[in-house]
């Protein structure tokens, strides 16, 4: 039994929107369709409180001044902030509860493969580092997060690339 889920009816490659835990239970999995949805709705709470967060520490900075600086050092800032408020926006939420706001709202979860608990610290922040510093990387980093999000709809229990890394299934809640 693997740590990462294995289907119940284990047929070669066939999907059966179950796995089983390296505890031995039985879980039923997550659809792509509100995998994608939660996401959606992530990428929103994230724009908002990124915004809002940007707006508060950048004060009354004009990011438009060149003449002082302030629009080099305020763009540096907002491009730190983004992955920050990404990354305690999504870790300590999954690591606390396995759902973001997204998931709750879309009715999914995300659990340990080994044992259907939250994932915890390292699990959560893992997960996460795979997308998020990938999509770093200039020109062709937003293509490979999204190609590692994208990896779950052709796998056997619908782990994508992230949830592998991290030992992770997503499931209804």
């Amino acid at each position: 039994m693997s740590d990462y889920g294995e289907s119940p009816s284990y047929d070669g490659d066939r999907r059966t929107g179950w796995a089983e835990l390296g505890s031995g239970e039985t879980v039923e999995l997550a659809r792509i369709g509100a995998r994608f949805g939660a996401r959606i709705l992530d990428i929103i709470f994230v724009f908002v409180i990124y915004m809002v967060v940007l707006m508060i520490m950048l004060g009354g900075w004009a990011l438009s001044d060149e003449d002082s600086g302030v629009f080099s050092g305020g763009l540096a800032m907002a491009t730190l902030i983004g992955p920050i408020v990404w990354l305690v926006y999504e870790g300590v939420q999954v690591a606390v509860s396995g759902r973001t706001l997204g998931k709750r709202m879309t009715g999914i979860k995300i659990i340990n493969a080994a044992h259907g608990g939250v994932p915890g610290w390292g699990k959560s922040v893992g997960r996460w580092v795979i997308p998020g510093l990938i999509s770093l990387i200039p020109l062709a980093g937003l293509l490979l997060a999204i190609l590692c999000y994208v990896s779950a709809t052709w796998d056997r229990v619908y782990q994508g690339w992230h949830d592998k890394a991290a030992g992770t299934l997503v499931i209804n809640a």
